[in-house]
């Protein structure tokens, strides 16, 4: 799935975000990488670009245990499920983005 001009930007704003775990946990800002959330989608399905959490690498890979892939039950359990990170990563964009444009003026 190519990436769209509004697709680019979206995961722009979720990656500036920094990571949404480190974040939760009051553990404060650090780097992240979008993790690309599949609930829904066939496994031969790519996922949306819209439907992304920003994760570290170590709330996000297979290689550390706290990753979301290597145990993404217990993950969520800890760290909250994809679907309400979703809606917290939808409201900070669009507060993030209504900041911006409130600076801009």
């Amino acid at each position: 799935m190519s990436k769209t001009k509004a697709d680019k930007q979206w995961l722009d704003d979720v990656s500036s975000l920094c990571c949404i775990a480190c974040r939760n946990a009051g553990l404060g800002a650090s780097l992240a990488e979008i993790h690309h959330v599949r609930s829904g989608a066939g496994m031969a399905q790519r996922a949306s670009h819209t439907r992304v959490l920003p994760l570290c690498p170590r709330h996000h890979r297979a290689c550390y245990p706290t990753g979301f892939h290597a145990a993404p039950k217990s993950w969520q359990a800890e760290h909250g499920s994809e679907e309400t990170l979703l809606a917290q990563v939808a409201t900070e964009v669009a507060e993030l983005r209504k900041n911006t444009i409130g600076r801009a003026a």
